[in-house]
């Protein structure tokens, strides 16, 4: 049997353990206490909420935005400094295996819980809607501000529904950023209003509350979400659950992810085509997300990328095919001349 033809027996044997191990019913959310204030202006490191020994928190109105910052290791030069956005339901560590290559190359990472995931606050009724990509923005320049990164302009990197954001705040923030690297991208939708108030209905939220995080607890059920997004059975297999689970089992995910969906700006491809900075752009051959007529409708949309088929891989391809990524990554800032 040959390689692709093992990964779709993988796929389908997760599907159907994923069914089994689902059935088996849901357990206790793990308790967590909430984020604790943070002032604005300053870096600070809340004590009782501090999950990385890199965190970092940013705060605006009901929000906190939970964030790492990556420096390279003492006597490595910095040659260029990078804001990683995740995707869908991930949190900040979706990026370990980037980051730890990354770092040693002599890069700044600064990697944000996206609101409603990872340790970032999660949005509900009673929070006042501010719109993420304003919050993302406002961490980078936190950051910026705060004396510990040199001056210039940001490498932007987006997987996923991270993508879509990222293309957003290029078109927004253009002047921020230097180029921008896309990995398997996904552009969030404009939802119909009857569709937005009726996943946010209390019903529907208390639902996904009882579902969600308990059984992402579960690390089986963990290890098959995995499997289904890399279509590797041997990274699924050694995958730490934790760095998945950490992040959904905070009360009021399922609450979060029904109101991201009403409440996020959607990815138009029309602006996209405005961006004009160099663009990478990574797909996975064997990505189960993306369907190839999305690939199509979205990289139509971009300026003229420069675009990489990673044979064998899925729609996690910065996890499992991290150093192939990186690697191609930094071939493209030295075309480009980001970094010497």
């Amino acid at each position: 049997m040959n390689r692709k033809n093992f990964a779709r027996l993988g796929v389908a044997v997760t599907l159907g353990g994923t069914a089994a191990v689902s059935a088996l019913g849901v357990a206790c959310v793990h308790g967590w206490k909430w984020l604790q204030e943070t002032a604005r202006e300053t870096i600070v490191e809340p004590v009782d909420c501090k999950p990385y020994e890199n965190s970092r928190y940013y705060k605006e109105g009901d929000y906190n935005i939970h964030y790492q910052v990556d420096f390279p290791a003492a006597g490595v030069p910095v040659i260029g400094k990078m804001f990683l956005i995740h995707g869908f339901a991930c949190n900040s560590r979706f990026w370990d295996e980037m980051v730890e290559i990354l770092t040693k190359k002599g890069f700044i990472c600064v990697r944000p819980d996206v609101p409603d995931c990872g340790f970032s606050t999660r949005e509900t009724k009673d929070v006042a809607p501010i719109p993420r990509e304003q919050l993302l923005m406002h961490v980078l320049e936190l950051v910026d501000n705060s004396g510990r990164v040199p001056a210039g302009k940001w490498i932007l990197m987006g997987h996923s529904m991270g993508g879509g954001i990222s293309m957003n705040l290029a078109n927004e923030y253009r002047n921020k950023f230097s180029c921008i690297l896309l990995y398997a991208p996904m552009a969030a939708v404009n939802a119909p209003e009857f569709v937005k108030n009726l996943v946010t209905l209390d019903p529907v939220c208390d639902l996904m509350d009882k579902i969600f995080g308990p059984a992402c607890s579960h690390d089986p059920v963990v290890k098959a979400v995995i499997m289904l997004m890399t279509v590797d059975v041997r990274y699924s297999a050694l995958f730490d659950t934790k760095k998945f689970a950490d992040g959904l089992t905070v009360p009021k995910s399922g609450t979060a992810m029904c109101y991201m969906m009403a409440r996020a700006k959607p990815s138009l491809y029309e602006d996209m085509a405005k961006v004009d900075l160099p663009i990478k752009l990574f797909w996975g051959k064997m990505d189960l997300f993306n369907m190839p007529s999305f690939v199509r409708k979205f990289q139509g949309a971009l300026n003229n990328p420069d675009v990489t088929v990673v044979p064998i891989a899925g729609h996690c391809l910065v996890q499992n095919c991290a150093p192939e990524v990186c690697d191609e990554s930094l071939a493209f800032l030295k075309r480009n001349g980001i970094i010497a």
